[in-house]
Order: C-alpha cells, then sequence, then structure tokens
C-alpha cells in the first residue's frame, strides 16, 4: 500500500488547496459561496473545450474548470492566470501550466451542480454519486462475492451499497486511466476499516490507497464519494 502520507485529505474550502498533502474537494457549483470563484474568466483553453458542450452542459464546465483552476493556483502558490488545464490522451484533465517540479494528477467527477476535485501526486481518480431512490442494480457491474452480499440486503440497502461498490470501481479505473475500457466485474471491492477500501483485481489485491465517504449537503441530499490513489 502507499505510505500514510498518500492518502487524501478532504478540504473545505478552495485556499485549503495549499496543503502539502494530496487533497479532494467537494463543491456544490450553485453554493452563492462560490458565486465569485465560478466566474473566473475563462482562458482559450477551456473556451475551446467548453465548446464542445451543448449550452447548459457549458455553463457547469466552465464552472467546475474555474473551481478546478483556483484550487491549483492555491496548491501551487501561483496567480490563477497563469494555471492552464488541458486534457490527456484518456480525455482526463492534465495541468498544462505552469510546469512544475513534481508530476501532479488530476481527476474530477460531477453530478449535476455537485463537483469533486482531487490533486495528488500519484495518479488518482475520483467518482461521486448522489444517492436517491433505488434502481435495480446492473449485475454485471458486480464481481460474484459483491452480488452475494448485496442479495442479502433489502432493496435500499442493496441500492446504496452497489453506489457505494460503484464509485471505488469508476474512482479506480480512473486512476488506472483506462475508463470503463475494464470490464467492472473483473475488480472486487471489500470494506476495510473507517472509511478505508481494499481493491482486489483479477484476484490480486491492488496497491492502492482508496477510501469511501459520504457527504450531506442542502439538508436531505446524500453524496457518496471515493477516492483511489495508486
Amino acid at each position: 500500500m502507499p505510505p500514510p502520507d498518500e492518502t487524501i485529505s478532504w478540504i473545505g474550502g478552495i485556499d485549503a488547496a495549499a496543503a502539502p498533502q494530496n487533497i479532494a474537494y467537494l463543491a456544490d457549483l450553485d453554493d452563492p459561496a462560490l458565486r465569485a470563484a465560478i466566474q473566473l474568466p475563462p482562458n482559450m483553453e477551456d473556451r475551446a473545450r467548453a465548446m464542445t458542450y451543448g449550452e447548459a452542459a457549458r455553463e457547469r464546465f466552465l464552472s467546475r474548470r474555474a473551481v478546478l483552476r483556483q484550487l491549483l493556483a492555491a496548491r501551487l502558490g501561483c496567480p490563477v492566470e497563469s494555471v492552464a488545464v488541458g486534457t490527456d490522451d484518456f480525455g482526463a484533465p492534465r495541468l498544462s501550466a505552469p510546469l512544475t517540479r513534481v508530476p501532479h494528477f488530476l481527476s474530477i467527477s460531477a453530478r449535476g451542480a455537485f463537483a469533486a476535485f482531487a490533486i495528488a501526486e500519484r495518479p488518482i481518480g475520483i467518482d461521486i454519486e448522489i444517492l436517491g431512490e433505488p434502481e435495480p442494480v446492473p449485475q454485471d457491474a458486480l464481481h460474484a462475492d459483491e452480488a452475494a452480499r448485496l442479495m442479502a440486503l433489502n432493496e435500499a440497502g442493496r441500492h446504496e451499497a452497489f453506489l457505494e461498490i460503484w464509485t471505488v470501481k469508476e474512482a479506480y479505473f480512473k486512476a488506472l486511466r483506462t475508463g470503463l475500457a475494464r470490464e467492472p466485474n473483473e475488480v472486487k471491492t471489500q470494506r476495510g476499516p473507517d472509511a478505508t477500501v481494499y481493491i482486489i483485481d483479477r484476484g490480486a489485491q491492488v496497491a492502492a490507497q482508496a477510501t469511501l465517504h459520504k457527504f450531506r449537503r442542502r439538508v436531505s441530499t446524500t453524496i457518496i464519494a471515493a477516492c483511489v490513489t495508486l
């Protein structure tokens, strides 16, 4: 497993991104407290990427990119105007500027107005899901052991447990930079102590730091969030 200083710290605001450890941040883009942050004028790279989205999705993208650039500026101790974010060959965000002494790996996940951001010096993936009404569980996304475990739960419990499993797998695939080119049922997740999750890929335990958290937002919204570093 990665050493303890490679764990992820969830921060409560953009300025806290200056902390030296790997960080994750959950933002409600409709929160008035973020209004100034998301109004950061987009740079040329952001405007070009935004044009690939429809109008409504374009505004959300620009809001997320504004928050990410400010997180990076706080992290790197540089003016936000000097920060540029592009995409790698797998479509994941990557730091284009400024040049840094150590690599910075980025990951983003979004569900409506909610967005999660992760910045680390190791490959990282983050994913969030909003806990809503129970839905049928896609069995082909589950390892056989996971499917058996879920069968013992009631409908609501099964739905929540599936979202927990899925967020970890999604975050893991993002960290691998494979996306869903992999078969999810080849990977098994297993809860450890506290927020820890163990990942078993094709029968072998992965040397990864994986954590699972739940956040309550807007009084009644529960967000399940997973973060994986390799």
